[in-house]
Parts: structure tokens; C-alpha cells; sequence
């Protein structure tokens, strides 16, 4: 510690001048005030240091930093040098990082794992395109570009881009009732209008628009990583994320259901979307293929027992899962196409995948006003669900991932794909869990899974033909297993946390009865909702100290803990700011006593006195038999001390509280000290105009030093408190 000889505090008659906190010699200072280490085999432990207001501690420990200029600054933050400019450019770029310290020892790791993921890619692909209302094809689209382009922008190894089953639900909602609306205006209008509405007319019309929600969530997307916004992440509870994608596990269950029966449901939209699509299914239930029935059944059951009883059972001996879902994707074509199952029991079939790479082309710009607040939706949910997985991988596996990166990242895999007929795409967790198990080193395995992509684009397309849509739609309802699962959480959620169980259940209960966007709107309301009740229940107490120790406890869970003689100790729970100031001025006067009530009854008996008997005296010899009360039935205050260290934030209405409240208690002779106030509460306080009438040096390190300051002080006439 530095040499203090000549520092002195408030209360240096002695210029060595310490404070003791305990009854046992473990330390000491020595000649010239240093911190002296002593050993004791008490168990007791001595802290000796001086005494410090906040004043003192910033003289004695400021740190000395040269003083810069406006134009120094500008010219710091904003170097517009040529190296500068492409270095900040390259930044953008993580793949040439990767490329330049990758290690041929990684390659055969990255391909294996790249290889297994696009074995999980192209059977979810192919479900999700029909997931999204569309065809599977455009599955395999929104799959193969996103790939790519997380492979050069992005910062995860462990994140597996594309197609995913909750985006691809809300795609289905949005192109469903858009595309609902341009047949409302065809049959509406004339016949010649009517007649040229073909399916295929209908399928192009759903796909510009998804192409649009796609290019405006990756303009959002992109714009928040250019202006460094990920942060907002941190404003998404884990409730909410738990609750909303549950209920999205839902309405993606739900959707399959009528395609593993083959009957068919028209779509809803709007509020109660769910419940109607269900009074549907029953209605037609009679109408049910069973041999698409049988297939559904068959493949849940196999998937299922591959995945609980070997892949879960062995994942700690197996290198890698069994790829049964590319297994059932396989073997669901072969008997589909030599049993001919669509041509003798009527089973749905994918039909023709074309092969080729799609042409690009410009979205539809014309359904912008309409998908902006739903693509907007789109935009924060995918960021929302890949950072949080990427997060999980990164503290899985040390290494660190940039927020802002990632944000740019997601902006260009959904910008750039949107001319090549995608829709959105973000991480899928299946295909995240199996990169993280096989151990993938770096982004480069993404190309692997492209490649593998690709070659069934070019060529492989019409091998699947025949493939049953009843094996797709099973598929996903058991890709939706975990997260359906996570309900057996809420009694767990309910013990730790009961606002964290009411923002997972009615996330859940408004996204199922209403509708996912509605639900999105309530949970995050209901998250912040949940924020500003806490801090309205937030409580103030008062802080004593145990008999024969220096430390300080909240007198309402400890037994036998004791005020300081003369002063009172009030701490704070909270931020002191305009939703809460009145409650710590409430909570404050409860807990010590309120000034001005005091002050008033004070002067009324006194006039009474006065009036009625004013020269006698009591039996002490004393003037005011309200002066006389005992000792032990009140306490006499000199100060009162506020623990500032939970105040980290402070606005006008919680400085006005406070400068409120240092003059009603100045009134009665009391005055405030503060303690462990935070820096930033420090600074608010000195750019406002709150020292004119208070001290500076009434602001002190700790408590301890406070105290001390408090009870080595004789410069007030006490006030006797009946508490």
C-alpha cells in the first residue's frame, strides 16, 4: 500500500490516525502509515486503514491521465488512414481470419461434421419448405445460401445456418395471409381476374413475398450490426424465449398434423388461429388417409426409438448420431416409389423437385408496408434464438463470439439470399447439438454441408420424387420433442423464480389461444412489466451491527443486531430514480422517523408549555417533560447514514428526494451521510446542483468510515426519537 504520512482525514488529530475492526491484532500500520500483514491464530481478523470520505479517497488515489482535446478525440476515434479504413473493412470479413491460422489437422474433423449436418440439412430443408407454405425445393434454396454466407461473415463454429422450423411457421402465417388477400381481391373482381389465379400464380405470389420479409428482415438484421446494437439481446428473457419457442413447437406440431392424416385444412390467420385449425381437423377427421396414417405412425416410432434409445443412450460411445432422419428420408422414397404408394392408396407425395440452381430476381417490393412490422419480428427472433445458441457454444467450448459480427452475419445470410427465392433462415438447434458433438473446429465445415446441398440441387432433386409428405411432417413433430419437452421445466421455473414463471406461461398461453406475433408483443411486455414491479416492491431497511463485531447486517433476518449509538443506518434496494423516488422517501420515514411529524409535535407541546404551566419543572430539574422521557423508551439521533451501494442509477426526481430529505432532517439536527455511492450516481450528483447546500464531505468509501465519522463527531444538539 502507498505511504499516507500527511494525508490526513476528517479525523486525523493524530497523523497515524486508524480504524480497528475487530478485537484481534492480525495487522497494524507502522512508522511512516503503511499496512503492516500480522498473523493470529484467533480467527479473528484486524483491518487497519484511515478513515475515508469520498473527497479524501479520489485525492489519495486519483489516477493522473494526460488531458486530450476535442480534436485529439476526433482524430482517435475516427482514423481515416488507408491501413485503418481496410483494416476495419477486413474486419467484416472472419473467414480470412480463419483461412490464415487454419491447421490441415482440422480439415478431416471440419468435413465430417460438415457432412452430418448436411444429412440433418436436406430432410429438414425439404420439411420446412412445405412448413412454409411453399414447396420443398425452396427449402432446399433457403438452406444452401444462408450456408455459404454464415461460412464467410460469421464467428461460431458450432452454428448451423439455414432453415429453421420456428421461422418457417411465421413465414407460412405471413405469405398464407397475404396470399389470402390477393384471392379475396381476385374473387372480387372480375372473372377474368379469377381465372388467371392459378395454383402456380398463388405459389410465385408466395414466394415474392417471402423473398420481401426475407430482404427487409436482413436489412434490419444488418443495420443493427452496423450500428453495433447487440446488446438488445440482453433485453430478451430466457422466460420469454422458453414460453414463446414452446409455443411455436405448437404451431409447427399442429401444422404437420393434417399432412399426416392427408386431409385437408385451410389455413387461418389472425387471432385464434390455432383453435380454429384444430375444430377443422376434427370436423374433417373422417376424411383421414390411413395409409398416410400408418406411415406418420411408423415413422414417429422409428424416429423416436433411433434417437432416445441410441443416439441419446450411446452419444458418449458414438463418434457421430445415427443420421436416421436422412436414413427415414431414403427408405420412405425407395418403398414409396417401387410400392407405388401414391398410385394405389392415394399417399401424398413430394412430387418434382427441379434441379438447377434458381435464377436471382428483385423481391416483392410491392408488399413491403404491409411485412414490416412482421419482418421486424423476424429479424430480432432469429438474432434472438442463433446468439443465444452461439452463446451456449461458446461458453460450451471457450471461445469467444462478437455479438455485432453475428448480427451482421444474420443480416447478409437473409439479405443476399432473398434474391435466390429463400425465405428467412437462422440457426436450427438439431444441426447446432450435432456440429458441437462431432467437435468441429471452425466455420469452415459449412462448406462441406453447401457442397452436399448442391450436388442433390444439380442432380439428386428427382431422386425424391416420391418421397411421402407424411414422413416429412413426422419428422418435424419429433424435431419439436425438445422443445415441446421444455413444460416439464414450469415446476422447476416456479420454485427459483415467480416472475419468471408468469412471463414462460403466458408467452405461452397468448402465442397457443391467440396468435405467435401477439405473443412476442406480451412477453417481452410482461418481461418489462415484470422489471418495474420488482423495482416498485423494491424495500428499504435499516442496518445494525452485531455486538462485539464491525460489520453491518440487515437488521430484518439477523437476531441480536444493535443500532450505533446515535445513528441510524438506512439501505436501499434499488435505483433511485422518478418510478421509485417517493417509495424510498416512504420507506426511508417508516423505517427511522419522519422529520417533519416530528418537528410539529415538538412545537405544538412546547406552545402547550408555555401557555399552560411556563415555570414549572419536573422532577429532574428539567423545563420539558418531553425532553425527560427515558432513555430506553427512545433513541437519541445525531445521523443518519443511506447505503448508496444498490443506488447505481439516479435521475432528477431521485436527487430532488434526496436534497428533500437532507433538508427536513436538518430541521430536527440531524444530518445525512452517504456511503458506498456508486460512480456513476457519484457523477450525476456532481454535474446537478446537489453539493451547493450539502457537503462534500458528508459523502464517505464505507460504512465503517461513516460510522466512524459519526460517532467521533460532538457538533450537534441531539433530538430525542420515540421509535
Amino acid at each position: 500500500m502507498a505511504d499516507l504520512k500527511g494525508m490526513r482525514s476528517p479525523l486525523d488529530n493524530d497523523e497515524h490516525q486508524t480504524l480497528l475492526i475487530s478485537e484481534e491484532p492480525s495487522q497494524h500500520y507502522g512508522a511512516k502509515g503503511t499496512m503492516e500483514m500480522s498473523t493470529s491464530g484467533s480467527g479473528n481478523v484486524q483491518i487497519k486503514r484511515r478513515l475515508y470520505n469520498q473527497r479524501d479517497l479520489d485525492r489519495v488515489y486519483r489516477k493522473d491521465e494526460p488531458e486530450i482535446g476535442i480534436k485529439d478525440k476526433i482524430k482517435g476515434s475516427c482514423s481515416c488512414s488507408p491501413k485503418s479504413i481496410c483494416h476495419h473493412f477486413l474486419n467484416y470479413f472472419p473467414i480470412i481470419g480463419v483461412l490464415r491460422h487454419y491447421k490441415l489437422t482440422k480439415i478431416l474433423v471440419d468435413v465430417l461434421a460438415g457432412l452430418s449436418a448436411g444429412f440433418m440439412h436436406l430432410p429438414q430443408g425439404l420439411g420446412f419448405g412445405l412448413l412454409a407454405s411453399l414447396q420443398p425445393v425452396y427449402g432446399l434454396y433457403s438452406t444452401f445460401y444462408p450456408i455459404l454466407l454464415y461460412v464467410i461473415f460469421g464467428t461460431s463454429p458450432h452454428v448451423s445456418f439455414g432453415t429453421n422450423a420456428v421461422l418457417a411457421v411465421l413465414t407460412a402465417s405471413i405469405v398464407e395471409r397475404e396470399a389470402g388477400a390477393l384471392a379475396a381481391t381476385g374473387a372480387t373482381g372480375n372473372s377474368s381476374i379469377v381465372n388467371i389465379l392459378t395454383e402456380q400464380d398463388i405459389l410465385e405470389y408466395k414466394v415474392g413475398v417471402a423473398m420481401a420479409v426475407t430482404f427487409l428482415a436482413g436489412i434490419i438484421l444488418l443495420a443493427m450490426g452496423l450500428m453495433r446494437l447487440g446488446f438488445l439481446t440482453s433485453y430478451l428473457s430466457v422466460s420469454f424465449i422458453g414460453g414463446f419457442t414452446t409455443a411455436s413447437a405448437i404451431h409447427i406440431a399442429t401444422s404437420q398434423v393434417s399432412k399426416m392424416l392427408n386431409i385437408k385444412v385451410l389455413p387461418h390467420a389472425g387471432a385464434g388461429k390455432l383453435v380454429k385449425t384444430y375444430i377443422e381437423i376434427f370436423t374433417n377427421i373422417t376424411k383421414t388417409n390411413i395409409a398416410d396414417l400408418v406411415i406418420s405412425v411408423i415413422c414417429v416410432i422409428i424416429l423416436l426409438l433411433v434417437k432416445i434409445c441410441i443416439n441419446q443412450r450411446f452419444k458418449a460411445k458414438l463418434k457421430f448420431p445415427v443420421p436416421i432422419d436422412l436414413l427415414i428420408v431414403i427408405v420412405g422414397t425407395i418403398i414409396s416409389h417401387f410400392a407405388n404408394l401414391n398410385g394405389r392408396f392415394g399417399v401424398a407425395v413430394v412430387g418434382s423437385i427441379p434441379t438447377g440452381m434458381p435464377v436471382p430476381r428483385l423481391p416483392n417490393f410491392d408488399v413491403l408496408p404491409r411485412v414490416g412490422m412482421d419482418s421486424f419480428v423476424i429479424a430480432i427472433l432469429a438474432f434472438a434464438l442463433t446468439i443465444a445458441m452461439a452463446k451456449l457454444m461458446a461458453r460450451l467450448n471457450e471461445y469467444e463470439v462478437d455479438d455485432n459480427q453475428e448480427l451482421v452475419a444474420y443480416g447478409m445470410c437473409n439479405f443476399v439470399s432473398s434474391f435466390f427465392l429463400c425465405f428467412p433462415s437462422c440457426v436450427a438447434p438439431p444441426r447446432t447439438m450435432i456440429l458441437h458433438t462431432l467437435g468441429t473446429k471452425s466455420t469452415l465445415n459449412g462448406i462441406t454441408s453447401a457442397v452436399f446441398i448442391l450436388i442433390v440441387l444439380l442432380a439428386a432433386g428427382p431422386l425424391f420424387v416420391s418421397l411421402p409428405v407424411a414422413v416429412l411432417a413426422a419428422m418435424i413433430v419429433v424435431a419439436m420433442k425438445e422443445l415441446l419437452l421444455q413444460v416439464t421445466h414450469l415446476p422447476e421455473i416456479w420454485r427459483v423464480s415467480k416472475p419468471d414463471f408468469v412471463i414462460w406461461l403466458m408467452t405461452l398461453l397468448v402465442s397457443v389461444f391467440v396468435d405467435l406475433d401477439i405473443g412476442i408483443v406480451v412477453g417481452i411486455g410482461i418481461s418489462i412489466l415484470t422489471v418495474i414491479i420488482q423495482n416498485q416492491l423494491s424495500s428499504g431497511y435499516l442496518v445494525g451491527s452485531p455486538a462485539g463485531e464491525r460489520m453491518y447486517l440487515d437488521k430484518r433476518f439477523r437476531n441480536t443486531i444493535n443500532d450505533v449509538p446515535g445513528v441510524k443506518i438506512f439501505a436501499f434496494d434499488a435505483q433511485l430514480f422518478f418510478a421509485n423516488a417517493e417509495r424510498f422517501k416512504k420507506q426511508l420515514y417508516e423505517n427511522v422517523f419522519h422529520p417533519a411529524t416530528h418537528r410539529a409535535e415538538k412545537e405544538m407541546f412546547v406552545d402547550s408549555v408555555t401557555i399552560s404551566e411556563p415555570d414549572s419543572k419536573n422532577a429532574n430539574g428539567l423545563e420539558s417533560p418531553n425532553e425527560a422521557a427515558p432513555v430506553d423508551q427512545g433513541q437519541i439521533i445525531h445521523f443518519l447514514i443511506i447505503d448508496c451501494s444498490r443506488i447505481s442509477y439516479i435521475d432528477i426526481a431521485g436527487i430532488n428526494i434526496l436534497k428533500q430529505i437532507v433538508v427536513e432532517f436538518g430541521h430536527v439536527s440531524v444530518d445525512i451521510l452517504l456511503a458506498r455511492v456508486p460512480k456513476y450516481t457519484l457523477e450525476t450528483l456532481e454535474r446537478s446542483d446537489f453539493f451547493v447546500n450539502y457537503k462534500r464531505d458528508f459523502i464517505f468509501y464505507d460504512i465503517v468510515d461513516a460510522v466512524e465519522f459519526a460517532t467521533h463527531s460532538h457538533s450537534h444538539d441531539p433530538i430525542h426519537v420515540h421509535l
